[in-house]
């Protein structure tokens, strides 16, 4: 069988911040010890193929900085993005279930750091770790309540919208007020043709909502942001905290960003 598989590197944790993934904040310390253990600490990159649909999983993902795109692929036409991963979750989160098979692409869509794990020992570490396999249970109910309200989402409501919601959704998960990414990659992503996307965040980047240039993107106005955003936003948000809390506690990123700072 063949898999596309990431070039993944090493990373010195004191090379980057220190973010953790949520999933993993919610189990015991000794289980997290146990998962930890026979994980891997690595470096994702942008724009790289971390699972193919109707495959098996090679490696299982704990995200603590960068995010991830959940794509679904028909024929003619280009791929289509259904969720986004972050910290707050995890890859593969199937497994929970007893399935090892991949639903969907999985893309990096922002570079980061992760914790990773093959299949198999994942499989032998969940009787031994009851809370952990409870908690990827409660996520996977999450999940699939985010992908139903996505596919609402894109049926209903306008590109401005939903891509408002998209940069909500990547500012959260990048830990950052900028990232990159062209208008084709976002159009891809969103489902729309580049000239819609170009005209919409021209309009945002006239109000002095975000600045782009040469595929940078910066949140300058986050509150102007959440205003145009759909409720779908929020949606996802409630969705998550009822079940595991607060993904994304307030940072010193999140305020500027929400004071218009730039």
């Amino acid at each position: 069988m063949v898999y596309q598989v990431l070039k993944v590197t090493p990373v010195s944790v004191s090379a980057h911040p220190v973010i953790t993934n949520h999933l993993m904040e919610l189990i015991s310390a000794k289980e997290r010890v146990l998962l930890q253990r026979h994980c891997e600490q690595v470096e994702l990159t942008f724009g790289v193929v971390l699972c193919e649909p109707n495959q098996p999983y090679r490696f299982l993902y704990f995200p603590m900085s960068g995010f991830i795109s959940l794509v679904t692929k028909l024929a003619g036409h280009k791929p289509l993005e259904m969720g986004v991963i972050g910290n707050e979750g995890m890859l593969g989160v199937t497994l929970a279930l007893g399935v090892s098979t991949a639903p969907m692409q999985a893309v990096v869509q922002g570079k980061g750091t992760a914790w990773r794990i093959e299949l198999a020992e994942l499989q032998q570490l969940l009787p031994e770790c009851p809370q952990l396999r409870s908690v990827l249970q409660q996520y996977l109910f999450v999940l699939m309540a985010q992908l139903s309200q996505s596919a609402a989402c894109m049926h209903f409501h306008s590109l401005e919208q939903r891509l408002a919601r998209w940069l909500l959704m990547s500012n959260d998960r990048a830990h950052s007020n900028s990232f990159y990414l062209t208008h084709q990659f976002l159009a891809d992503m969103l489902g729309v043709r580049r000239s819609g996307v170009t005209v919409a965040a021209g309009v945002m980047q006239q109000n002095q909502w975000i600045s782009y240039s040469r595929g940078n993107i910066r949140l300058l106005n986050r509150t102007a942001i959440e205003g145009l955003a759909c409720e779908c936003y929020q949606c996802s948000l409630d969705a998550y905290r009822r079940l595991l809390g607060e993904p994304l506690p307030d940072t010193p990123i999140r305020l500027l960003a929400e004071q218009g700072t730039p």
